[in-house]
């Protein structure tokens, strides 16, 4: 025998395998998504194909087949050496390997033109002659390619490109919309997944996803701009809610959806085909173009932060406001989170640990092991990567509770169906709770509005917030440090859309604990206490439309300086709920817990900001209420969210007042809370009417922490002593337990 051939033979086999492996693994696709060479070269080699991946892409055959050739022109040397696609596509009922291999001939020709060529060019010229050669160069049949070819071989000039347009879009008329459709596919990069907004900013229909009060808001929101409302609502505890009253009121309709809580608002393969199907019989044979124009609005229920919904309805074909995948993915997971904010500030994170393991045993031994290194000390916490709204951790005391806190926070992780992974950081004790709120466009124009203090709250709840933290007012400084860390990984993870990051402040170091890819509950005391500078003007701050307007891919139309924080706010989550101080939470073995009710609304009456402030003497200039709530008179809420409601007060100091103006806030939200009235009646678990009985609210709760000593010198001072835990703590001081 000749083992000397053999040998040879056998390595050159894995020569050319590892040369195999090495061109593949150059192809260029999105993170954990499939681009095929099939499906790309079925949409090039059928007029109307679309890309299964990227369904909501904007500007329809069109844009897909723009998609469709970057990413040939990417890739095509690769597939068509390596892959079986003749018999792929003639399985599709398509003979186009004549096709195909003249396309890929004309690249090439492009290629060999574009190596000749002494410049890569520059970013000159219009926006719309660039589009027009995009579209020219995109459109079937095309021969002269030179364009995409030219932006996918010079990087820096497709980088320059998104540089202007990320400067000029703000000006950008409606008739532009379009170009920029045009050049953003064109320009993005292909190993992300691109921003998902409707055609040509024609955003028509706004699908709500979300009940109570964030859908009513956005139903609100959506008639504000001219939209039609579509609610979707659970058949059994939703069909007449206010939401749904208000867009059929509004000429909108309701698409109803049966089962639990999580069937309905949280399942985005039935919410797709029950849209579909509501579409198909509302618009017929227009049922697809209605559904382009549409976009869905997640709000802050299940579907928002949920990888799995952003990518079923990015395969539907559905334009999902908020984030891409991938950008969830690496900003939602509190593990990537981390490692972006070392990069940006390594002194603003927690001592920790970030753990690539998913099997109980292995958790447990690579903290023991970090504990035995000192990357931290104990107490700590085990936190589940996508955790969120105080579950999915617990605190370890001592290393024998290692085992069990790890397999709890499994367990929660299993349940709530997040993706695996945690990891485990050092406790900080007693600190106080910050966070930045952001939006972000596709162009990549970025802008924080100030931060927030959250550090009023109950378990693991936040029920009182704050905008700007008093905390900080003599400190701009760290406020910069802290809006700029939180801009820099918007940034770095191609945000889109509105986010917040969240950070705890102790004895003037901050720690980043994560990013929240979503708008949250207490976005409104932000929007109260900025406005926007319009010329000589200021505009009330609208998040929930900045939402809408970048779905519709426009810019943010106002630089940083033209945010300006004129009032001082705080907004009280209004809960139907009840301070029990005798029963015991399990979470912590003290007594007192807040019990949620069930009830109807008879009465909701909210005082008259401008009439409170004929009190204050002339210290206030401006004492605005507001009040978003999801129900009216005669609704029904049932115990499943006992928040119901939120009312914020925003105070703006008359000249003079300045420095009073966090006690004048405090003092004016003790009014407005006292001459709050919502009455009602208790209901049983049943929907029984309990006789006799009344509806409780945590109304009296909020007057007796704003009117505690330690709001009162937080308003005029920093206040020793506060920190999360101080408001259950001083509810248990003041509360008999029996």
């Amino acid at each position: 025998m000749n083992y000397e051939g053999d040998v040879e033979s056998l390595a050159k086999r894995q020569a050319r395998t590892v040369d195999l492996v090495a061109e593949l693994s150059a192809c260029v696709a999105p993170p954990r998504t499939y681009m095929g060479c099939n499906e790309v070269l079925a949409v090039l080699a059928r007029p109307g194909g679309r890309l299964l991946e990227l369904g909501s892409l904007p500007l329809g055959d069109l844009g897909h087949r723009l998609v469709a050739l970057r990413y040939f022109i990417a890739n095509r040397e690769a597939w068509l050496r390596h892959f079986a696609w003749e018999k792929a596509l003639q399985r599709r009922g398509l003979d186009a390997r004549e096709a195909i291999e003249a396309l890929r001939d004309r690249v090439r020709e492009a290629e060999r033109r574009w190596a000749e060529e002494t410049s890569d060019g520059t970013a000159g010229g219009s926006l719309g002659a660039l589009a027009d050669s995009i579209e020219a160069a995109a459109a079937e049949g095309a021969e002269d390619l030179g364009v995409l070819v030219r932006l996918h071989h010079a990087p820096g000039l497709a980088a320059a490109w998104r540089d202007r347009m990320r400067e000029e879009a703000a000006s950008w008329s409606d008739e532009q919309r379009r170009a920029a459709d045009l050049v953003y596919l064109a320009t993005y990069d292909l190993k992300t997944l691109p921003a998902t907004t409707v055609t040509a900013g024609a955003l028509r229909y706004v699908i709500v996803a979300d009940k109570g009060e964030m859908g009513t808001r956005a139903v609100r929101e959506a008639i504000a701009l001219g939209a039609t409302p579509v609610a979707l609502f659970n058949e059994t505890d939703d069909a007449k809610a206010l939401p749904v009253r208000l867009a059929k009121e509004a000429g909108g309709f309701a698409v109803g959806l049966a089962g639990t809580f999580k069937e309905t608002y949280g399942d985005p393969v039935k919410i797709t085909a029950r849209v579909k199907e509501a579409y198909a019989k509302r618009f017929g044979d227009d049922a697809d173009e209605a559904l382009a124009r549409s976009a869905l609005y997640p709000g802050y229920g299940p579907l928002a932060e949920s990888t799995v919904a952003i990518q079923t309805f990015r395969r539907a074909g559905i334009v999902f406001i908020g984030p891409t995948q991938d950008a969830v993915e690496l900003a939602g997971d509190k593990r990537t989170f981390r490692a972006l904010a070392e990069r940006a500030d390594p002194t603003a994170v927690t001592p920790g640990i970030i753990i690539g393991a998913t099997e109980a045993t292995s958790i447990v031994n690579a903290i023991l092991e970090g504990h035995r290194r000192g990357d931290f000390q104990l107490p700590g916490r085990v936190k589940a990567a996508n955790g969120g709204g105080g579950r999915g951790q617990v605190v370890v005391r001592e290393l024998a509770g290692i085992e069990a806190a790890v397999n709890t926070v499994l367990s929660q992780i299993d349940a709530n169906g997040w993706d695996p992974g945690v990891m485990f950081e050092q406790n900080i004790p007693e600190t106080t709770h910050l966070e930045v709120q952001i939006v972000r466009d596709r162009y990549g124009n970025a802008r924080h509005f100030g931060m927030r203090d959250c550090t009023e709250q109950r378990s693991s709840q936040k029920i009182q917030e704050e905008a700007p933290p008093a905390l900080l007012r003599d400190d701009p400084a760290l406020q910069a440090r802290c809006c700029r860390i939180a801009l820099e990984i918007a940034d770095a993870v191609g945000y889109v859309g509105a986010c917040t990051v969240e950070l705890m402040y102790k004895d003037g170091a901050v720690y980043l604990l994560e990013m929240n890819t979503r708008i949250q509950v207490e976005h409104p005391v932000s929007e109260q206490a900025h406005r926007i500078r319009r010329g000589t003007e200021l505009e009330p701050l609208n998040l929930v439309q900045l939402q809408l307007a970048v779905a519709s891919g426009k810019a943010l139309d106002f630089s940083q300086e033209d945010i300006v924080a004129t009032h001082v706010a705080r907004e009280f989550r209004i809960n139907a709920e009840s301070w029990w101080g005798h029963l015991k939470d399990r979470r912590d073995g003290g007594r007192g817990l807040f019990v949620p009710n069930a009830g109807i609304f008879d009465a909701i009456s909210i005082p008259d900001g401008e009439k409170l402030r004929e009190g204050f003497d002339g210290r206030i200039e401006e004492l605005d209420v507001r009040f978003d709530t999801g129900f009216g008179v005669g609704d029904t809420l049932l115990n499943k969210d006992p928040t119901f409601g939120k009312l914020i007060v925003s105070v703006k100091p008359a000249a003079g007042h300045e420095d009073e103006r966090y006690e004048l806030l405090r003092l004016a939200s003790i009014e407005v809370l006292k001459q709050t009235q919502i009455e009602g009646r208790q209901l049983m678990p049943t929907g029984k009417v309990i006789p006799k009985s009344t509806f409780a609210t945590n109304l009296s709760a909020h007057v007796q922490i704003m009117d505690t000593e330690m709001l009162r010198d937080h308003g005029l001072a920093k206040a020793d002593g506060r920190h999360v835990n101080w408001v259950v703590a001083m509810l248990r001081e003041t509360t008999p337990s029996d």
